[in-house]
């Protein structure tokens, strides 16, 4: 079943995470101006009848029930919902509303969505599953004066649950037990009233080298039918040095509060196509393996660093629900889509299809 052979008969609802703020940043972070543009023109070119959804944590059933009402189509939410609900952003539970609700949903499902919330569950599946990753440890709100020596130096520490590099900055990679003590400090305190530590911390390996990102949508049980896109590599300013050579939130989202920017206004980064056909290989294989491990269902972002004196491949992440733009500017994915010749429609009306994919094989069973 694809959404081109019939979009007349369809009605797409798009789910959006929504947080009321009086901070100007984290409003910036929620600003949808630009991707209700690239959806208008998503939908003008299929010809399909959608609506653009904001869905606080509170307002779920409130925004289930909208969908359900309509009774003149058959409806898909478009769900992009991707909170920790930590900090009153929905995610998870947006998820088991439209499963409650037997409502066709691209994305994440529950499962895939909580084990990779949290990068200790993810990185714990990953271990089961044989995975290549940076060796890690949980910190569990302590300072573990042995660390350096079960997982090497330097080391960077991350909130087990963050999204869009939030707690993460430069002095989050560490080199002695004394800058592990003052971040792990700084951590607690939080970021503008964001709770950054609620759910543990992890230190792992920081592997100095090349980062590649991978995308890909499909299901881990049905392998053959996954659609893998070209990798690109991030390309840091060559003014950076190794250590810094990562996406601290600070040069990230441009705020440089405590971070400075690049000489001459240059690029933080900037994306280039991988070209060698053996790393594409590399990168392909694992990346699904990645995605399989973790019961991938719906679209994934796969961020991968090639260590640089071995070559050796490890993967960092896997993102359930990651942002999804034809700007490069905005998220990894433009730049995806643009070395693999695709355009914004084409990847949206493949989430769509694998939607409607997973929907009748569960009508199946």
């Amino acid at each position: 079943m694809k959404i081109l052979n019939n979009t007349s008969a369809y009605k797409v609802w798009i789910f959006a995470p929504y947080l009321e703020t009086d901070d100007p940043t984290l409003q910036f972070y929620y600003d949808y101006t630009q991707s209700i543009a690239e959806y208008t023109k998503v939908f003008s070119e299929i010809n399909c009848e959608w609506e653009w959804v904001n869905v606080t944590l509170k307002g779920i059933h409130e925004a289930i029930a909208k969908v359900k009402a309509n009774t003149s189509k058959k409806n898909i939410v478009l769900n992009l919902c991707d909170g920790d609900e930590i900090n009153e952003v929905p995610g998870v539970s947006v998820i088991h509303a439209l499963d409650d609700n037997n409502l066709t949903y691209t994305g994440s499902d529950s499962y895939f969505y909580q084990v990779t919330t949290s990068k200790i569950t993810m990185k714990e599946e990953f271990s089961n599953h044989g995975v290549s990753m940076p060796r890690w440890v949980k910190l569990n709100g302590h300072v573990d004066k042995n660390m350096f020596k079960k997982i090497g130096n330097p080391a960077i520490v991350k909130p087990a649950v963050s999204a869009g590099s939030m707690g993460i900055g430069l002095k989050n990679v560490v080199s002695d037990f004394g800058e592990l003590k003052e971040i792990v400090t700084a951590i607690k305190k939080g970021y503008k009233g964001w709770n950054l530590h609620g759910a543990g911390l992890l230190a792992e390996q920081f592997i100095i080298g090349k980062e590649f990102t991978t995308f890909l949508v499909g299901s881990y049980d049905q392998p053959e039918k996954i659609k893998f896109y070209r990798p690109i590599e991030r390309v840091f300013h060559p003014s950076l040095p190794e250590k810094e050579q990562f996406l601290s939130f600070d040069r990230l989202w441009e705020s440089y509060e405590v971070e400075s920017q690049m000489p001459d206004q240059g690029f933080f980064y900037e994306y280039e196509a991988v070209d060698c056909p053996e790393l594409n290989a590399q990168l392909k294989e694992l990346s699904i393996d990645a995605f399989k491990a973790v019961k991938g269902r719906g679209y994934a972002r796969i961020d991968i660093r090639q260590e640089r004196d071995t070559k050796k491949l490890f993967v960092l992440e896997i993102n359930a629900q990651c942002g999804l733009s034809d700007d490069e500017n905005y998220t990894s994915i433009g730049a995806i889509l643009r070395v693999s010749n695709k355009t914004f429609t084409d990847l949206i009306v493949e989430v769509l299809d694998d939607a409607l994919l997973r929907k009748s094989k569960i009508l199946r069973k």
